[in-house]
C-alpha cells in the first residue's frame, strides 16, 4: 500500500481499526495495539505499545504484545483484516482451552495473523526462535502445543472466509469496498 497506515484505511465508512475494535472490544479484557508511531496514543479503548524495530518483522512485534499482555490469552489480529467475524473469534478462543496456539488454515496455509496464543508458553517459544535468528511468523509453533483449525471448520462459521481477507494493495481495498457494498445490499434486518 506504499507505506499507508493500513489501520486508517476506510471500508464502509469506518477505518479498518474501528471495524476490528467493534468486533473485539466486547470480548477482550484488554486491547493492545502494536504501532510504529504514537498517532493512536490516547484512545481509551486500547493501549498502544511501540514496535521497537518496525523493520524486523511481525514476530518481534508479536513478542512485544505478548510481553505487554496481562491476560493469559492473546488474540493476534492483523490491522488489515476488515471483515473479522466475532463468531470466528469466539471459536478460536474456545479452542484455546488446553492449547498454546490455535492456528486457522485457509487454502492449505496457516493464518497466524488471526489466531489465539497462550501468552506464557508462546512468549518463551518466540524468544527462543528469535535467539536462533528465525523470524518466520510460524517459527515457534512446533515448540508449543498447537492446534490447527481446518478450513472446513472455519467455513461452517464464515462460509466465504471473509474473516481472513486482508488488504495489501489498492485492488484489495477496492475489493473490500465491493464486498461491503454487496453485504449491505443483501442484509435485511429483522423486525
Amino acid at each position: 500500500m506504499g507505506g499507508v497506515d493500513k489501520a486508517s484505511l476506510v471500508v464502509g465508512g469506518r477505518t479498518l481499526l474501528e471495524r476490528q475494535l467493534a468486533t473485539v472490544v466486547p470480548l477482550a479484557a484488554e486491547v493492545i495495539v502494536v504501532a510504529n508511531d504514537d498517532r493512536l496514543t490516547g484512545d481509551p479503548r486500547f493501549r498502544v505499545i511501540r514496535d521497537p524495530d518496525p523493520h524486523a518483522g511481525v514476530l518481534p512485534a508479536m513478542l512485544v504484545a505478548l510481553e505487554a499482555a496481562a491476560s493469559p490469552l492473546l488474540l493476534l489480529l492483523a490491522c488489515d483484516m476488515p471483515f473479522v467475524d466475532r463468531v470466528v473469534v469466539d471459536e478460536l478462543v474456545w479452542l484455546a482451552n488446553g492449547h498454546d496456539a490455535v492456528i486457522p488454515h485457509v487454502d492449505g496455509y496457516p493464518q497466524p495473523m488471526l489466531a489465539v496464543y497462550r501468552v506464557q508458553p508462546c512468549r518463551a517459544a518466540i524468544r527462543a526462535a528469535l535467539a536462533r535468528d528465525d523470524r518466520r511468523m510460524i517459527s515457534f509453533l512446533d515448540d508449543v502445543d498447537t492446534v490447527t483449525v481446518p478450513e472446513d471448520h472455519l467455513r461452517a462459521l464464515d462460509p466465504q472466509l471473509r474473516s481472513f481477507f486482508n488488504v495489501n494493495t489498492p485492488d484489495d481495498l477496492a475489493q473490500a469496498q465491493r464486498i461491503y457494498a454487496e453485504a449491505r445490499q443483501t442484509y435485511k434486518p429483522t423486525a
